[in-house]
């Protein structure tokens, strides 16, 4: 029986698209699983082509609460200070 520890040094997660499809990828015990909200399972080497990383999730994460607790990415954006040249 395939056994994962709850806690794990080191485990990072990536948000991606598998077959389109939303999911993230996390590396445990030396094997790549790809978890959806319905599903977990082993990445396979047929999978590749149809994969595309977005980021990894805590840096991802991060980013989106600092921008909700600034008032929200399109406020930011739009309050910018250009400088003229």
């Amino acid at each position: 029986m395939n056994t994962v520890p709850v806690a794990e040094p080191n485990v990072k997660a990536f948000y991606a698209t598998v077959y389109d499809l939303p999911a993230r990828l996390v590396k445990v015990n030396g094997i790549i699983y790809v978890v959806t909200d319905d599903d977990v399972q082993p990445f396979e080497v047929e999978m590749a082509p149809f994969t595309c990383v977005l980021g990894e999730v805590g840096l991802a994460d991060t980013q989106a609460l600092m921008d909700r607790l600034h008032g929200n990415y399109a406020m930011i954006a739009c309050n910018r200070q250009m400088e003229v040249a």
